[in-house]
């Protein structure tokens, strides 16, 4: 039957029918069902080689004929261009639940299983992709193209260039991955743009050192502070600090290979200093972690360096020049560079190349002494009383 307002509106099922699909005779395709109940849709039905397929257009009379007749044509005249409206409809929702996040958790969850990475390196990962990129989460990940992706990371680079750059990193090995399960075609995130990086040579001055140390109060934090101008160690080295990595006994502190960055256990001789902290932190129970709270160590850095920092009136600096200082402090107090590479755990500089396939000292002794006398030094300078240890004089 030819399709008008009237004609449709006064279509009824005949009876013992409880389901009917009537035609228009002006376009192919174009109907409408009734059901028992009164239900009525239209829809668009056509042929794909020898296989008859039916979708719905939408509920009448909410869509209007006019409206259902012109979404009609449209498919129409995809069909008759090779196109497959019904098996495109049903791509699409099939794909709506594969997003950016969706996506995401299967390759955490494949990376995490197959142990090859550090706890610290999947944090790293995760922070970059789950809070770094959260923007994206609920796109579908085939429609996630590289101007979203440039967006986030323009947005990155205002505050944290080098965070921007490590976030692209993880979304591009993310994002290949991707390519390889099927879920996309390209990479989009691959042409983005690199920011410029400068290296950092920020060095904190002994009386800065001073300074931060008299506005650190006690808690997780102050304590991990202390603990890294006194040894120079990595943040997380000694944020994810485990009792069973302490041994008080011998006085040493033993960063075990697979917390370390160069994979090589640290081993830390503790000056009076550092003893003095470990062992005045309180034990939780049965919980090997010295800080944070949970299952996992300490992990709120950046509320507790702003609240440092609106105290301490210094140069703006960033945790990692602890160790750049820490190097730097025993340089000066005439601690042989090798020794200070020994105690940082470098195998760079005098442990590089052919010296580190041969050379596998490890100074614990040296490492002891200047511990010692970096913590004399330095807790001289922070308590404001004389010592013997001395910056040399330059000429």
């Amino acid at each position: 039957m030819k399709f008008t307002a009237k004609s449709t509106e006064g279509l009824k099922l005949p009876p013992g029918k409880t389901d009917l699909v009537v035609f228009d005779d002006a376009l192919a395709g174009f109907g409408l069902r009734l059901r028992a109940g009164g239900s009525r849709s239209w829809v668009f039905q056509y042929q794909i080689g020898d296989r008859q397929r039916r979708m719905a257009i939408g509920k009448a009379p909410a869509l209007t004929l006019d409206k259902a007749r012109e979404i009609a044509a449209q498919l129409h005249a995809k069909v008759k261009l090779g196109g497959d409206p019904a098996g495109d409809k049903a791509e699409n929702q099939a794909r709506a639940g594969e997003t950016f996040e969706h996506c995401m958790s299967l390759y955490l969850q494949r990376r995490r299983s197959e142990g090859k990475l550090r706890p610290s390196t999947y944090r790293e990962i995760e922070r970059h992709l789950a809070r770094n990129l959260k923007a994206l989460h609920q796109i579908p990940i085939h429609r996630v193209d590289r101007r979203a992706i440039a967006v986030e990371l323009a947005r990155l680079t205002e505050g944290a260039p080098v965070q921007a750059n490590r976030t692209r990193g993880s979304v591009i090995k993310f994002l290949n991955w991707c390519a390889g399960e099927g879920f996309i075609d390209a990479n989009p995130a691959t042409f983005t743009n690199r920011t410029a990086e400068h290296a950092r040579d920020r060095v904190l001055k002994i009386d800065e050192l001073k300074a931060i140390w008299h506005c650190l109060s006690g808690g997780d934090y102050g304590d991990i502070i202390k603990l890294l101008a006194l040894t120079g160690a990595r943040a997380n080295e000694i944020a994810q600090l485990r009792w069973s990595e302490i041994d008080l006994a011998r006085g040493l502190i033993v960063i075990p290979a697979s917390r370390t960055k160069n994979r090589r256990a640290h081993f830390i001789p503790m000056s009076a200093t550092v003893r003095a902290i470990l062992e005045a932190r309180p034990r939780d129970g049965e919980r090997d972690l010295v800080f944070g709270r949970g299952q996992g160590g300490f992990a709120g850095w950046t509320q507790a360096k702003r609240r440092l920092d609106a105290q301490v009136k210094t140069p703006p600096w960033v945790i990692h020049d602890l160790r750049r200082s820490v190097s730097t402090g025993m340089n000066e107090i005439g601690i042989s560079p090798w020794v200070v590479e020994a105690v940082l755990n470098h195998i760079s500089g005098f442990k590089a190349g052919v010296a580190g396939r041969y050379n596998h000292a490890t100074l614990d002794g040296e490492k002891a002494v200047a511990l010692a006398r970096w913590d004399e030094h330095l807790m001289a300078v922070v308590e404001g009383r004389d010592t013997n240890i001395a910056p040399f004089k330059r000429a």
